[in-house]
């Protein structure tokens, strides 16, 4: 079930509701995909240690969700995404600057950004860094939901050739061969390819409802689905 059912697209309309059922699930939504990527590009950019960056992480989401950061978002100046990775890098700026004086004057800070000062990233690459976490997210999110649909659908086999093949065949060194798969699960050859074109279209069908809850326009929304999976969307 997409997390926003509504008729418009927009994440920032459903942070900017009235109604806080509606600004908690944009919030949720918001950092459950947006999380590893600000982690990641924390790391990256800060050459913070994981929990370090995990920390800097939540108190970034929650600034930006208690002062209504990301509300402010104008869709005439670029994607949501973008507007996101901006407020971030200033939030974590600020954040190096506050520990570099406590540390000056003698203070304790448990965040350490020396290290960063020594090989700091450029925009490219933590732009580079954020896209390909963003990316990863969102197709983990989704694979989330699919696991979900077919465990709550009676799927679970279908489930299971499908990340047989697609997910885990992709990293092997030799993807299974449908007869291979029909062997293993005990179905026939025939079943495996329904599985997979079934699974498929699911697969795609989340990745799409994810890209709604997480976009600020309908022409944001086409962009991304352009992007992500080559397919024109109404």
């Amino acid at each position: 079930m997409p997390l926003f059912p509504e008729t418009h697209y927009s994440i920032v309309s459903a942070l900017r509701s009235d109604d806080a059922a509606t600004r908690a699930r944009a919030a949720e939504a918001v950092a459950r995909v947006y999380r590893d990527p600000i982690i990641a590009v924390l790391r990256h950019r800060w050459q913070l240690e994981r929990a370090d960056a995990e920390d800097l992480a939540h108190d970034f989401l929650a600034h930006a969700f208690e002062r209504d950061w990301l509300q402010r978002y104008d869709r005439s100046k670029g994607r949501f995404r973008t507007f996101l990775r901006s407020c971030l890098m200033a939030f974590a700026s600020t954040a190096h600057e506050g520990a570099t004086r406590l540390k000056r004057g003698g203070g304790a800070t448990h965040l350490s950004f020396d290290a960063a000062l020594h090989a700091p990233a450029t925009d490219a690459e933590v732009e580079a860094v954020f896209e390909r976490e963003w990316v990863r997210s969102v197709f983990e999110r989704s694979l989330e939901g699919l696991r979900q649909e077919c465990e709550a659908g009676g799927r679970q086999l279908t489930y299971d050739v499908f990340v047989a093949y697609d997910i885990e065949g992709a990293d092997a060194a030799e993807r299974p061969n449908y007869a291979q798969l029909a062997s293993r699960f005990a179905i026939p050859a025939t079943q495996v390819t329904n599985y997979l074109n079934w699974a498929r279209r699911a697969l795609r069908r989340h990745v799409l409802d994810t890209l709604r809850a997480l976009t600020a326009s309908d022409e944001e929304f086409r962009d991304e689905a352009r992007a992500l999976l080559g397919v024109e969307v109404g």
